[in-house]
């Protein structure tokens, strides 16, 4: 399996395990009522993670394997920006009145971020190799 295959399954499995998180906590009735908070949690941390440490490796693809971890080293800290912005703009936008969809929505925005930076650089791969 390709590394940017792997980064969009990484990035499907954040998208799906911050959303279920989000389902849990409506079903509890808020933050810290779902004894399933904190796995879905870190379970969509290591996937988006994984997401971007892949993304990072499928760019140096046909490198050394040093500069491959070098490469999924900065698709993590690059990641983490990309993830920093995200929460921001979910700040910015979801209104503060939104209660416990707010303190979420940075997860929600990082996670989708990741899934669209993953999956155009997959969908350019690919219209790449098939056009030469």
């Amino acid at each position: 399996m390709s590394a940017s295959r792997v980064a969009v399954l990484a990035a499907v499995a954040a998208v799906l395990a911050w959303g279920s998180k989000a389902v849990a906590i409506g079903v509890a009735g808020g933050l810290d009522q779902s004894p399933l908070e904190g796995p879905l949690f870190v379970l969509g941390l290591v996937a988006i993670v994984v997401a971007f440490a892949s993304l990072g490796a499928a760019v140096t693809r046909g490198r050394r394997p040093a500069a491959r971890v070098i490469g999924a080293l900065l698709g993590v800290m690059i990641g983490f920006a990309l993830s920093i912005l995200a929460s921001s703009v979910a700040a910015a936008v979801v209104p503060d009145s939104a209660g416990w969809v707010q303190a979420e929505a940075g997860l929600w925005f990082s996670a989708l971020l990741a899934l669209a930076v993953t999956t155009l650089w997959r969908a350019r791969r690919n219209v790449r190799y098939t056009a030469t």
